[in-house]
């Protein structure tokens, strides 16, 4: 306590020194968070993606030409991938097709539909074909009702779920949904089944208005292959073992595919030209966290190394962000102690021990650090919330943010987050103040008491 009383003390008589102290504190506090921040939400188990440590992604069927040049070309899933390859896997826990390309956000072509509205009129919604699965693979709250069942899937009944957000535009506020009927552009008319509470466009794999099983899209066979089509596919695992067998069992696939990829494709590609060419299913499978720092960062650096090298990467990246302000504030504070050397000096001749005077300088900064760390904190939860269009758009898919995106309290309030702003603070207070206390108590008494003030 007596250590608090001195900072207060000193912060009435050197204001500007706190001033300059807490502001430079609060900027580096407040940038660092905004990207702790930015990546829990693409990381983290939050609403409705809470089994993201076991999800895995299928973007789709990958051509790999191993002849001269190289390169590469992607054809979605079809229906029938879908229900021989991953339903039927005794490693995968829960599948679902997707008609948006999982793990990389949505694109507008493939996603946007239109709903027939009050008065006759059509308006433009966000939806997803999926599977009764996906509703297991992202626990949504239901407000009303249940999502549709697998054996509705299958005898293709004409149901739908939709979200909160969708179900008031489309009934009003106080109306129940369940059981009514919404009428597409194209004539198709489906029963509501659910409601679930609204997402958010910042986790863009779950997130839509409108979602139909996957066996009522008319086009969901391609011509020369019901194999190829226009889904990608999302699963769980239960844990690392199914998954290393998951990329066993479809390795083997792979090698089918690749002997006989015009038979069971369609291509139209003669053998010499197969010899050089090899298929792919699951390129660097790996569970969400990985995946996403890979996916979401440009570059074929990040799928080459390792994943021991791309956290310390990352944490790397970190460490800069809190390195670079903590030059800045050890320069003040070396500023300080030169003024203080007096003072030190006596203390010493008193008996004070080194480390005392350390210690009671590294828990001075400290405070200053904690009050600046605590403003930092507070802007950086009003600049996403306040800027989260603006500021969010730089790291999430922009074209999803036609309107300022949702930012639920679970994903600024985390203990996670708490605890990594503490040690931030920690460790920008030991970069700051710890060298240049050490350096200026390493001084001779006798030196100390001869400065000049």
């Amino acid at each position: 306590m007596k250590y608090i009383r001195q900072v207060l003390l000193m912060m009435r008589e050197e204001k500007l020194f706190s001033a300059i102290h807490i502001a430079g504190t609060a900027m580096a506090i407040a940038f660092t968070m905004v990207m702790a921040v930015v990546y829990y939400i693409k990381l983290a188990p939050i609403y409705p993606e809470v089994n993201r440590m076991r999800t895995v992604y299928f973007d789709g069927i990958i051509t790999m030409n191993d002849g001269e040049g190289g390169g590469a070309s992607m054809t979605y899933f079809g229906a029938k991938a879908f229900e021989e390859w991953f339903m039927s896997s005794p490693n995968i826990e829960y599948c679902s097709p997707t008609n948006l390309a999982v793990g990389r956000g949505k694109y507008s072509s493939e996603c946007q539909g239109f709903v027939l509205a009050k008065k006759g009129e059509y308006m433009e919604v966000i939806l997803n074909w999926t599977s009764a699965d996906f509703f297991k693979i992202y626990e949504y709250d239901f407000i009303e009702g249940r999502p549709f069942t697998k054996k509705q899937v299958e005898a293709r009944e004409k149901v739908c779920v939709i979200s909160e957000a969708l179900a008031e535009r489309l009934f009003g506020k106080d109306k129940e949904a369940k059981g009514q009927m919404v009428t597409m552009e194209n004539g198709l008319s489906v029963r509501v089944t659910g409601v679930v509470r609204n997402g958010s466009q910042l986790t863009p794999d779950s997130y839509a208005d409108l979602f139909l099983p996957y066996t009522l899209r008319e086009d969901k066979y391609e011509i020369n292959s019901p194999y190829t089509g226009h889904f990608s596919i999302v699963a769980t695992v239960k844990d690392t073992e199914h998954l290393k067998a998951l990329k066993q069992e479809l390795a083997e696939i792979e090698a089918r595919l690749t002997n006989n990829s015009s038979e069971i494709l369609g291509w139209s590609t003669s053998s010499v030209e197969m010899g050089k060419k090899h298929v792919e299913l699951g390129k660097d499978m790996e569970t969400h966290p990985m995946h996403t720092l890979r996916r979401n960062n440009g570059g074929d650096w990040y799928n080459k190394i390792p994943n021991s090298q791309l956290i310390y990467h990352f944490a790397g990246l970190l460490f800069v962000l809190l390195f670079v302000p903590a030059l800045n504030l050890c320069g003040i504070v070396a500023g300080r102690m030169e003024r203080r050397t007096a003072e030190m000096g006596i203390r010493k001749t008193f008996g004070a021990r080194r480390s005392t005077l350390l210690w009671q300088v590294v828990t001075e900064n400290l405070v200053l650090t904690s009050i600046g760390g605590i403003i930092g904190l507070v802007i950086s939860w009003l600049a996403i919330y306040g800027f989260r269009l603006e500021l969010l758009s730089l790291f999430f898919d922009s074209y999803m943010m036609s309107t300022a995106p949702i930012v639920t309290g679970e994903m600024l309030f985390s203990p996670l987050l708490f605890v990594g702003c503490f040690v931030a603070i920690l460790v920008l207070n030991l970069l700051s103040a710890l060298l240049p206390a050490w350096l200026s108590l390493r001084k001779p008494i006798v030196e100390s008491m001869m400065e000049k003030r």
